[in-house]
């Protein structure tokens, strides 16, 4: 059974129609980089996130594909223009292990 990875993503900036925001994303994962080991001695399995792809309004703005050097909680920091009708900015990943994840966030438009 797969665990529950916590994600968040907030926007720093007005949005506002034409204004540039900066967008946060942070992901939970435990960004295992398959070099240490346990205390029995046995080697940890990689398992890191692999591809995060970020859309605003369903049109990719961002795409990384990370490697072992992302530290746990991963975070990821990008800035978009706000479009003039709003939307919403999503970002999907995937894992070593095939696990995947998601956020969406609306843009509520500041008058």
């Amino acid at each position: 059974m797969a665990k529950t990875v916590l994600t968040r993503l907030s926007f720093l900036g007005d949005i506002q129609p034409g204004r540039t925001v900066e967008a946060r994303w942070i992901c939970n994962h435990p960004m295992e980089t398959g070099f240490r080991v346990d205390d029995s001695g046995r080697k940890i399995p990689r398992n890191i996130i692999t591809q995060v792809q970020c859309k605003l309004n369903d049109e990719v703005i961002l795409q990384v594909q990370p490697g072992t050097g992302w530290s746990s909680p991963a975070y990821l920091s990008f800035s978009f223009t706000v479009p003039p009708e709003g939307g919403k900015v999503s970002v999907f990943w995937v894992d070593d292990a095939g696990e995947n994840g998601q956020m969406h966030q609306p843009l509520l438009l500041k008058p």
